[in-house]
């Protein structure tokens, strides 16, 4: 353990349960942001709109989440992230409760822009368990932690298409709402103090950004090769209730939602990445995973129209999504203790803002070329991460 790293611990300790705790923090809040992905059509048959119009809801969830990492996340070097915390989860729990009593598509947007700012308290949990975890062991508490966000992220699509179809949408987010606002307020007693990082001013927090960007190469090559991927992960997810709901498939929102539960790989892959991580196998991971979001892709482009082809290619590019993003986490927080946040915030903005991009892509894609046209601009994505990885440099930073 380093200087800076024991001294920004202080008396922190991860323990088994708290990975529990902040487990379930990541998956239930990031849920949030993607439970809308199975329910186009029946959101828009109620709200009186095209599915087609209603998956923007995706775009701008992730405009929001791209939002919240730049301005929020930065504030857990700043901050007790006691407060911090159930204070971000309250302000999504009131975000839900306004989706689910929402009467128009416009109103359903302005609430997934709170949704979307708040759920970023993830990443501030990631953040801190970086931070207080010993690090030879740093890799393989961040993959545990990230398998409840990753399952929060699969579980949802699943759960929402059983509940929209059974129920109604709308009490799916009722329900969302009151998990997390229980959750929060167990939050603040699981998480342990850490001295905060940071005592500047908070435009100086955030002017450091951009100096962190300039001074380290290893955060400059994960935030590209995560926007690349989750530019991909977007592009698929964003257009699959269109695609599996149309010719020749024609599935309901509880069959959709299923494709979530064969999404489950990319959990296992994240726990799988991080060992391989913490025995030193970064960048070799990294080329695999981006690898095999490519592949995916290039399955879909050929044979998109098959169901087959459709369930290979979501669990490979699942697995392979989370298991470099999980690879992209640990080399970046293996650098600046003093900056694990701010940190966080560069590299899940750019994340995010390649998985805004390729929501957007991808509607505009779908409305005008059809699945080929999206399925086309994945490969042209996954290839463009996998030719960078495999020409970076081959160290354990990245």
């Amino acid at each position: 353990m380093t200087d800076s790293d024991s001294g920004n611990r202080g008396t922190a300790r991860l323990t088994r349960s708290s990975i529990w705790v902040f487990a379930a923090i990541c998956g239930f809040t990031v849920a949030s942001t993607y439970y809308f992905q199975p329910l186009f059509p029946v959101v828009g048959s109620d709200l009186h709109q095209s599915a087609a119009t209603v998956s923007w809801v995706s775009t701008v969830l992730q405009v929001g989440y791209s939002v919240g990492l730049f301005l929020i996340v930065p504030l857990g070097d700043y901050f007790d992230r006691r407060r911090l915390v159930p204070a971000l989860m309250a302000a999504s729990a009131v975000g839900l409760i306004g989706i689910a009593t929402a009467t128009s598509l416009a109103s359903v947007l302005v609430w997934c822009v709170v949704v979307g700012l708040s759920s970023v308290v993830a990443q501030v949990v990631v953040g801190l368990v970086a931070t207080i975890a010993n690090p030879e062991q740093r890799g393989k508490a961040i993959g545990n932690v990230m398998t409840g966000l990753l399952l929060g992220v699969l579980l949802a699509r699943t759960v929402s298409g059983f509940v929209a179809q059974y129920l109604s949408w709308r009490y799916m987010f009722g329900v969302a709402a009151a998990a997390v606002g229980i959750l929060a307020l167990f939050a603040a007693r699981s998480i342990p103090f850490v001295e905060r990082s940071y005592r500047g001013s908070y435009l100086a927090l955030l002017r450091s950004l951009g100096e962190t960007f300039v001074a380290e190469a290893t955060v400059r090559r994960a935030a590209l090769t995560g926007a690349l991927n989750f530019a991909c992960f977007s592009i698929f997810w964003n257009t699959s209730s269109l695609h599996l709901s149309a010719s020749p498939f024609r599935f309901g929102s509880a069959v959709i939602g299923l494709f979530g539960l064969i999404g489950v790989a990319g959990a296992l892959a994240a726990r799988l990445a991080g060992r391989m991580a913490d025995s030193g196998r970064q960048w070799l991971t990294s080329a695999i995973m981006n690898a095999l979001i490519l592949v995916a892709f290039v399955l879909l482009a050929i044979d998109g129209f098959n169901l087959i082809a459709v369930i290979l290619a979501v669990v490979v590019l699942d697995f392979g999504v989370q298991g470099s993003h999980i690879t992209n986490q640990s080399m970046i927080y293996g650098i600046r203790a003093d900056a694990r946040s701010r940190i966080t915030s560069i590299y899940m903005t750019s994340y995010f803002v390649g998985g805004a991009l390729g929501s957007f892509y991808s509607t505009l894609a779908f409305r005008s070329g059809g699945y080929q046209l999206v399925a086309l601009g994945g490969v042209l994505a996954a290839g463009a991460s996998t030719a960078f990885r495999l020409f970076s440099p081959r160290t354990q930073a990245g």
